[in-house]
């Protein structure tokens, strides 16, 4: 196994972060705007790329609020089904501190690879962006890598 890590530093406070992470209005506001999910453990969280028909399906599975955040993928797509994703929320002297995980592929192959690259402008770019200046960077504005 695996894992995708990122560590971001953003210039806001631990909740509003955590806010960004687990609303339906957060996560469309920095990974893509065909977003359903609630912060609820439990629930099932959709995201949706490109035409609307592919994306992963996650399973909410830890909230700890302004700290943590747990996802596992249950259905959608195949190379990411049965991998979770992990936001350890910290504060920072400049502000709050992210340390992402995308855990448990089974092998590091090029759509693994492809995944970093995006995780690393979704999380350093758009995400940064959409809590400092108030506008993310969600699909489709991301780059093509």
């Amino acid at each position: 196994m695996t894992d995708i890590l990122h560590k971001i530093v953003i210039n806001t406070s631990p909740q509003k972060l955590y806010v960004a992470l687990t609303t339906k209005d957060g996560l469309a506001g920095w990974w893509t705007p065909m977003t359903e999910a609630r912060p609820q453990v439990g629930s099932r969280a959709t995201f949706r790329f490109g035409d609307g028909n592919m994306g992963p399906d996650m399973q909410v599975v830890d909230l700890q609020p302004g700290k943590y955040v747990e996802w596992r993928c249950t259905d959608g797509i195949p190379e990411w089904i049965g991998t979770r994703l992990t936001f350890e929320i910290r504060p920072h002297e400049n502000g709050t501190e992210l340390l992402f995980g995308h855990r448990d592929w089974s092998e590091p192959s090029e759509f693994y690879m492809h995944c970093n690259s995006k995780w690393g402008f979704f999380l350093g770019v758009s995400l940064k962006k959409y809590l400092e200046e108030g506008r993310g960077r969600p699909h489709p504005q991301d780059p093509d890598f």
